[in-house]
């Protein structure tokens, strides 16, 4: 009696370990990783093995690298993006402000969607829904503007699919480096 005791333990334990096996492949594995893009400027958490391409843009006539690190899990696609300032626009706060603005509003122009008066800030957590691949899309992003680079995350997927937890790590995790490239004088008298 004492075999079967243990037999019936063992399949209990099977069981309970095929029910474990078959829920994780019911849910999208997300398996963390660091990275840093714009020579060290950002650094990120991305859930799955990053890919990266780069799309050239032009704004007010400077050309513009647009660099994208990217990770999909599930058919949510979680992207870094990075584009180092032309040193034209380093000097002018108001044309950096409208590359930021302008790529805002393309955001919103891209799933049908009019942009709101006032845009997001820089560094805001925004979110908004429309249609694009013939179905209705969530993006969910922040973007920021230094002196030398114009940065975002972006997280787009199904309206209906959107995994909120995961997209809150990746917010949170999501790190540009805000400090000036060019170190500050110190001040007289300072050793």
């Amino acid at each position: 009696m004492k075999g079967v005791g243990g037999l019936r333990r063992f399949a209990s334990l099977l069981m309970v370990g095929l029910a474990v096996v078959a829920l994780a492949g019911c849910y999208p594995q997300y398996d963390w990783r660091q990275v840093v893009v714009g020579n060290g400027q950002v650094r990120a958490m991305l859930p799955a093995k990053p890919h990266t391409n780069e799309r050239e843009l032009s704004f007010e006539g400077h050309a513009v690298t647009f660099v994208l690190t990217s990770a999909s899990v599930d058919g949510v696609l979680f992207t870094v993006g990075y584009a180092a300032m032309p040193s034209a626009l380093q000097g002018d706060d108001a044309a950096r402000l409208r590359l930021l603005q302008q790529t805002q509003r393309s955001l919103y122009q891209n799933l049908g969607v009019a942009p709101p008066a006032r845009l997001p800030a820089a560094g805001e957590r925004f979110g908004l829904s429309g249609q694009g691949q013939g179905r209705t899309l969530r993006i969910e992003g922040m973007a920021w503007i230094t002196r030398d680079a114009l940065i975002e995350g972006l997280v787009v997927g199904p309206a209906d699919g959107m995994p909120q937890d995961e997209i809150n790590e990746f917010f949170r995790e999501l790190a540009p480096d805000l400090r000036p490239l060019i170190p500050t004088a110190a001040p007289e008298g300072a050793s």
